[in-house]
């Protein structure tokens, strides 16, 4: 479960991991429900969409929208595998019945904090703590991810287990780069940097924009494509309303998508100060194109200098190596996608659902 909206495309690694890990569990042979928001379900689906409620636009809103709906079906058994731990609180207080597992896609609170101050991120804390001390299982997307939990939660530490997330590898392939651009009305000979992420201060989505336009003075070919929305949209606006055309700026969109523009740009950069696993990198590494990017979360145990892409040691170098990976290195698209063969939902969805099976036995 997540507060995900089928009906609405989003620049969010979590409704890809929920959705794309139904449909997996679903040809594993299980049984699967998805707990969203919104009015329907994915078209064609094969796993079964939950409403807990029309529409949502904040974290406890939707909280508070699972906990009527756990009110309403007082009977609930089985497991329910949420991907943030305040989620699962309705569930602790009112279906005891119902054994919980949760993903940490990253460290939360720090978000929380960002974006709705000291008071917020104390009550997120406090859930934080609340859940993970019940939680039968606790996956974390990278080592980093585990060992900030571990320090902080020495008493569930034997519950703590690394599983990343995953790509769908027949999705997110490499594809032919002229149809691709021909798909977006992107120059042919460009040179074309991708930004995909929320616009928020965590995505650093300013900083990408801003060594974009060091990179763009020296470069008259090159061109950024940055796609989604958040609190910081008028400032990237601004910044693209001074260099026109260089800077497209696309709604979020759907995976179909998505992965047909990944395969129309050169070079996926991630500005962000804190991730865990961040899941447009290892699309873009599966569709061939490499990474520049901070030196955040699992980034640096992916991320082979030369082979697969350019780590900063300092965010303030990013349009130098933006610089180098657009026109210093010939990549190998194969080399990319084969660096994240490991991270195929052929492999991570066995693992979720075995982790399943241990809780349920």
């Amino acid at each position: 479960m997540a507060a995900v909206n089928p009906e609405l495309p989003a620049a969010s690694g979590v409704r890809s991991y929920v959705f794309t890990l139904a449909r997996e569990l679903v040809s594993l042979g299980a049984q699967v429900s998805v707990l969203g928001y919104g009015h329907k379900g994915l078209d064609g689906a094969a796993f079964e969409f939950v409403s807990v409620a029309d529409y949502v636009t904040t974290a406890p809103q939707y909280t508070l929208a699972l906990a009527r709906f756990v009110k309403n079906n007082r009977d609930l058994d089985g497991l329910v595998h949420a991907n943030r731990p305040d989620d699962l609180l309705p569930f602790h207080l009112a279906a005891p019945n119902v054994q919980t597992i949760v993903t940490l896609h990253g460290v939360h609170g720090i978000h929380v904090r960002a974006k709705r101050g000291r008071l917020a991120a104390t009550a997120y804390q406090l859930a934080e703590r609340y859940s993970l001390h019940r939680a039968r299982a606790i996956l974390c997307v990278s080592p980093n991810t585990l060992a900030y939990f571990t320090s902080k939660y020495p008493n569930v530490t034997r519950r703590l287990r690394i599983v990343p997330a995953g790509v769908d590898m027949d999705l997110f392939r490499i594809r032919s780069r002229k149809d691709a651009r021909a798909m977006f009305q992107l120059p042919e000979g460009g040179k074309v940097v991708a930004f995909v992420g929320r616009f928020e201060p965590e995505k650093n989505p300013e900083l990408v924009a801003k060594e974009f336009l060091w990179l763009s003075e020296r470069h008259a070919d090159a061109y950024l494509v940055m796609v989604g929305a958040g609190r910081l949209m008028s400032e990237i606006r601004s910044l693209v309303h001074s260099l026109g055309e260089r800077i497209i700026i696309f709604e979020p969109m759907a995976q179909e998508n998505l992965a047909w523009l990944l395969s129309a740009v050169d070079v996926l950069v991630i500005g962000s100060w804190t991730e865990g696993l961040p899941t447009i990198a290892i699309e873009a590494l599966a569709s061939g194109i490499p990474l520049v990017a901070t030196s955040v979360g699992i980034l640096p145990m992916l991320v082979k200098n030369g082979m697969n892409g350019f780590l900063a040691e300092g965010s303030q170098h990013l349009g130098t190596l933006m610089e180098k990976a657009l026109y210093d290195v010939d990549w190998s698209s194969e080399g990319c996608r084969a660096s994240v063969a490991m991270f195929g939902w052929d492999r991570i969805a066995p693992a979720i659902l075995e982790v399943y099976r241990e809780i349920l036995a």
